[in-house]
């Protein structure tokens, strides 16, 4: 089964354009904690499960890289900002969730500043990267290419991330239609809690009105629930279907991403073969230690969240 999306393929896409301080666990880690941390109800942990993926709600709006760019600090960095804005408990939720995400003392502080049980003081998919990215060079497919170290960095970070999120599957068969049930709903309280959080901020920064700034951040929450959806079916395939739908779909982009940066091919290449072995040589890397390591991180961010005062 091949999930060929526009939504799918510009999910991905992003995740190479990002640099690589975006690189972070993938949706289905974050969803897989907020998972675990039920404590409020099945229909509130939803919301947890949820707010858990939306600090990368504004990842994907290639129509202004300059916000995009923006926003990602403000959610990863002034997370915050959501936890105050929220007052009902369903809001909460959300917030919890959101905050359980961030890249201080949050999930992606073990990604990518330093990992618990390995990478650490570099963070546990830069480190699994960095092994990824020297396997690649060593096969001449790879090497034909001529791609700059801090590109190929940028793409053995996004295979790695792919790599954990379909090995998340041993761990929670379920994840990819868990992410899907949390997406699915309105969420209105998402919306409106990013707006109050960094409207006036995005307002100052792009030079447009609140109301501008309101519409564009809404916009971003829509298309991110359509985007975590599709994104969930690719996960509820067997792991070679997923493998090779996701290398498919990388493929079909990754000659405009590599085109920016320089970096062409000869009509018809198809990098679908080596970008499905990257995906898979990922999944070897990470097999042996990515169940501890999100396990260690669930403890850490359970233990963080407490540490700060994140409840409700």
């Amino acid at each position: 089964m091949k999930v060929r999306t526009t939504i799918v393929c510009m999910a991905l896409l992003v995740s190479l354009l990002a640099p690589s301080a975006a690189f972070s666990w993938g949706s289905a880690v974050h969803a897989y904690i907020d998972g675990k941390l039920e404590t409020k109800g099945k229909l509130l942990n939803g919301n947890q499960v949820y707010g858990a993926m939306a600090p990368d709600v504004f990842n994907f709006r290639f129509d202004q890289p300059a916000y995009m760019g923006f926003l990602y600090a403000q959610t990863h960095a002034n997370f915050l900002n959501v936890w105050y804005e929220a007052e009902s408990r369903p809001a909460k939720a959300l917030a919890f969730g959101f905050v359980s995400h961030n890249d201080v003392w949050g999930a992606d502080f073990t990604a990518h500043h330093s990992g618990i049980t390995f990478g650490q003081e570099k963070g546990y998919i830069i480190a699994k990267a960095e092994v990824l990215k020297g396997i690649l060079e060593s096969i001449p497919e790879y090497q034909a290419l001529n791609i700059p170290d801090a590109v190929g960095m940028e793409i053995a970070h996004n295979l790695v991330e792919n790599g954990v999120d379909i090995l998340m599957k041993h761990v929670d068969p379920r994840i990819g239609q868990k992410m899907i049930a949390a997406a699915l709903p309105p969420h209105p309280n998402m919306p409106l809690l990013l707006v109050k959080a960094y409207a006036g901020d995005l307002a100052d920064y792009a030079g447009i009105s609140q109301l501008e700034a309101a519409k564009f951040i809404a916009s971003s929450d829509r298309q991110f629930r359509n985007i975590t959806i599709l994104y969930g079916q690719a996960l509820t395939l067997d792991d070679a279907a997923a493998v090779q739908a996701l290398a498919e779909q990388l493929a079909d982009f990754a000659q405009a991403f590599l085109a920016a940066y320089g970096i062409t091919f000869p009509p018809g290449t198809d990098l679908t073969p080596l970008l499905g072995f990257g995906i898979s040589q990922a999944m070897v890397l990470c097999a042996g230690d990515f169940a501890q390591e999100v396990a260690a991180t669930t403890a850490f961010v359970d233990h963080q969240l407490d540490l700060h005062g994140i409840a409700y």
